[in-house]
């Protein structure tokens, strides 16, 4: 058995340990622990601190010292008590995820497109608590899947996907054959994206936060290919605790060969308008702007 093997696993049991420990409080509880431990987190980890501060620094120049420290320090607090709430979700029912949501906007525009029957490619981002929000989705009675990162601990991956299947959600592993997302798509269902990092997939530069920003297209692509609508859908939380969701009017979809980058741009400035509305609710500790455009 190798060291790897062993932190691996001693990392397992103590997040199975938190997550029985967290389903035990009450809600109130929870957070407040959450948002506490996200807190001790960015003062003991400088590294990840540097880096949060380094993204704001880059979205928001215009700010104060103070004004960005306050909000990473509140960033981590938010990601403590998201993840919390994401630890909890065995005892979390259809009725408690209704109690966490106090309001949702765009629902009928969403429930239309649905019953088209031609598929939804909803595009998101890691805000808010996004796991909860496809969960109560899933949970509404909507043909529901996620495209979703393989964790590099199988364990992990397979515990984490179950809470998703247990909330009525179908998983699509990144970088995985598209024809069953199309098939999916093609039967009328809603399909959550995320397109709001900088990573290994086909990807296109356009604005963000006033750099240019290395955007995936897949969401595009795959509404081209499956003639599914395109939309964007972001989560926030309110000052009461609960969840508001927004669902978004219908992205201008380019015919197949036609070039994708203006759809991109439109749902990067929607995802850039949702974040500052709630910079605190996004998760800065991911290199955004890592890669660098092209010269010339």
């Amino acid at each position: 058995m190798t060291l790897q093997t062993i932190k691996n696993q001693c990392i397992f049991g103590l997040v199975r340990g938190l997550s029985s420990f967290m389903q035990a409080l009450p809600l109130s509880w929870a957070r407040a622990l959450g948002s506490a431990l996200g807190r001790l987190f960015y003062v003991l980890v400088g590294f990840e601190r540097r880096k949060v501060q380094r993204n704001i620094e880059i979205a928001f120049p215009e700010w104060s010292q103070r004004e960005r420290l306050r909000l990473a320090s509140a960033t981590f607090a938010h990601v403590g008590r998201a993840g919390v709430e994401f630890l909890r979700f065995p005892k979390i029912d259809a009725k408690t995820l209704d109690s966490m949501v106090c309001r949702v906007e765009g629902l009928d525009t969403f429930t239309t497109l649905m019953a088209e029957g031609k598929g939804v490619v909803a595009v998101t981002g890691h805000m808010g608590n996004w796991e909860l929000m496809a969960a109560w989705i899933g949970t509404r009675g909507f043909k529901t899947g996620v495209v979703a990162q393989k964790l590099y601990d199988p364990r992990f991956d397979e515990a984490l996907n179950q809470y998703r299947r247990d909330k009525g959600i179908e998983i699509f592993p990144r970088n995985t054959p598209v024809r069953p997302i199309l098939r999916f798509l093609k039967a009328g269902g809603a399909l959550g994206v995320l397109a709001d990092q900088d990573t290994n997939v086909d990807s296109v530069w356009v604005p963000f936060f006033g750099r240019l920003a290395k955007t995936p297209i897949g969401p595009v692509s795959l509404a081209q290919a499956s003639g599914a609508a395109l939309v964007t859908l972001f989560n926030w939380r309110e000052p009461d605790g609960r969840y508001a969701i927004r669902f978004g009017s219908p992205i201008p979809v380019p015919e197949r060969g036609q070039d994708v980058t203006p759809a991109v741009a439109e749902y990067a400035r929607l995802t850039e308008e949702a974040l500052r509305a709630h910079p605190e609710q996004w998760v800065w500790m991911h290199e955004r702007w890592r890669s660098k455009p092209p010269q010339g």
